[in-house]
């Protein structure tokens, strides 16, 4: 019965006036970019919130192209040094990948990992075959999700297997319907996403996902024996929850997987883990955010305002809460969790209520401007209770992110998106008279919580620069003995959009002792 109700992911949205059906020609970056939500990258502030917009959207592209090109450097370097494939080290390295991704992403069992390993190992892994690029790629995801910095050339860790994977891959490429292939390129993009490299795991997966679709275009799957298809329905769903996650963090435009979601059938799994729980409640609550973020402002442009539909929302939400099974489920409070995987469902799911809030939050700064309120009774009180709940959320974000960000997990490249923009938020609420009704956005703790989670994330250019902007913010807000307390200085360049940042492209994790480079 659980399992059914995590299966189930259909969400009934009441109309908002707006079509039923995606318009994919909408979700261009720079159309994004005059949607009201505080964010890394954009943040266009409508007349009634007196702060500076910003724009980094060129800068982020800059940067992570130019990362690329570096990895690409180093790759081409490293492949021609030996790499350590003795018995000891891919054993570790294969046990960490089991741990670290494939309990969270099960897309084969354990015997296809023992299988590539063995296979590998039994030719040198000398082959250029699927199974043996699989064998470089669950080496180089092991040592990257081990998080250990011990690496004194200062490279991503299993770079020397990610980039023997990868050169296998690229010869695989035009093999569209290999399964193997599928799954080889799904952990290539994981790879980028661990490294915290988004624009190199949109390109991986927007390849895994167009051979997906072509797939599905196809009589391939009419070819498949049952276990194949067992096999390609569960990488089409982490393809699938990937590329949601970009989509809705680095506003990268949708090219059409949703289509085929109705085609593809949940996974299916015989035995009782709590991985597989957790993969289908990861699912479920991507499609949630996706169709969330449609309704309230990826549709036009603009964050919309509609208490009725966020009331539904916020209900539909809620039952799927009450009905997560018991491995996965999550407390709704700051209470620890010694579970990356609960601790990264919990981030997500109030994440999710903090966008749903966010509207509300606008009408009542927008009411504020105005003379005159020409909202009725019950209305306001609808809209402050939302808007409460928005601010009550944020700053119970930015309490709990800090067990995904200490360290680098499966979650961290997501977990970052959402600190930012509940760290924006509750600066952006601060001590604003409208909202004095909420005793959150008076207490300046949460503003410090957010300042110190996202802090030792710094060396990354993204957040460097979001970074920068929140200072500008708390030095608006007197709130700069918090950034003076770690002799961080407010930038030079406090006006226009995009101020300069000491670029850095260090894969590393914060560790103790953390200090801010100049």
């Amino acid at each position: 019965m659980a399992i059914e109700m995590v299966n189930n992911t259909t969400m009934s949205i009441p109309s908002v006036g707006t079509p039923v059906s995606y318009d994919f020609a909408y979700r261009q970056t720079s159309t994004e970019g005059k949607t009201p939500r505080p964010s890394l990258t954009t943040f266009r502030a409508p007349p009634y919130i007196h702060v500076e917009s910003w724009d980094y959207t060129a800068d982020f592209y800059d940067d992570e192209i130019l990362a690329g090109e570096r990895l690409a450097d180093q790759c081409d370097a490293v492949i021609l040094r030996p790499a350590d494939l003795s018995r000891r080290t891919c054993r570790r390295l294969q046990q960490s990948f089991v741990e670290n991704f494939l309990r969270w992403t099960p897309i084969f069992d354990q015997q296809t990992c023992i299988s590539a390993l063995e296979q590998g190992d039994s030719d040198s892994f000398a082959s250029s075959d699927a199974p043996t690029c699989l064998a470089f790629l669950i080496l180089a995801l092991g040592a990257i999700s081990e998080d250990r910095n011990n690496n004194s050339d200062n490279l991503t860790p299993g770079l020397e297997y990610f980039a023997r994977g990868s050169r296998i891959l690229e010869h695989l490429s035009l093999r569209i319907g290999n399964l193997a292939t599928l799954q080889c390129r799904i952990l290539q993009a994981s790879y980028f996403k661990f490294a915290i490299r988004p624009l190199q795991t949109w390109n991986s997966i927007t390849q895994a996902a167009r051979d997906c679709m072509h797939i599905l275009s196809s009589r391939i799957m009419q070819r498949y024996n049952p276990s194949d298809q067992e096999a390609f329905n569960r990488a089409f769903w982490a393809c699938s929850t990937i590329l949601h996650e970009l989509e809705a963090t680095c506003k990268m435009h949708p090219i059409g997987l949703r289509h085929f979601h109705e085609l593809v059938p949940l996974p299916q799994f015989e035995e009782e883990d709590s991985g597989f729980y957790f993969f289908l409640a990861q699912i479920s609550l991507r499609k949630f955010l996706t169709q969330t973020l449609e309704v309230v402002g990826y549709f036009t442009g603009q964050v919309i305002f509609a208490p009725v539909v966020i009331g539904e929302l916020r209900k539909q939400v809620r039952e799927w809460y009450d009905h997560l099974p018991s491995v996965v489920q999550f407390p709704i409070d700051s209470t620890p969790l010694f579970d990356s995987r609960k601790s990264f469902l919990r981030v997500q799911y109030i994440a999710l209520h903090v966008v749903l809030g966010w509207p509300s939050v606008l009408k009542i700064l927008e009411v504020s401007e105005e003379e005159a309120g020409a909202q009725d009774h019950e209305t306001i009180v609808v809209t402050r209770d939302h808007a409460r709940h928005c601010i009550k959320s944020s700053a119970l974000l930015l309490s709990i992110a800090d067990e995904q960000l200490i360290g680098r997990k499966m979650g961290t490249h997501f977990t970052l998106y959402p600190t930012f923009a509940c760290f924006a938020t509750l600066l952006i609420a601060f001590d604003h008279p409208a909202l004095a009704f909420i005793e959150e956005t008076k207490q300046e703790q949460h503003i410090r919580n957010g300042y110190d989670v996202l802090r030792p994330w710094a060396h990354l250019p993204l957040i460097r620069r979001g970074l920068e902007r929140a200072r500008i913010l708390m030095q608006q807000n007197n709130l700069a003995h918090i950034f003076h307390t770690y002799a961080d200085e407010l930038p030079q360049n406090a006006s226009g959009f995009s101020p300069p940042v000491a670029t850095s492209h260090d894969w590393r994790s914060p560790r103790a002792g953390f200090t801010m480079k100049p």
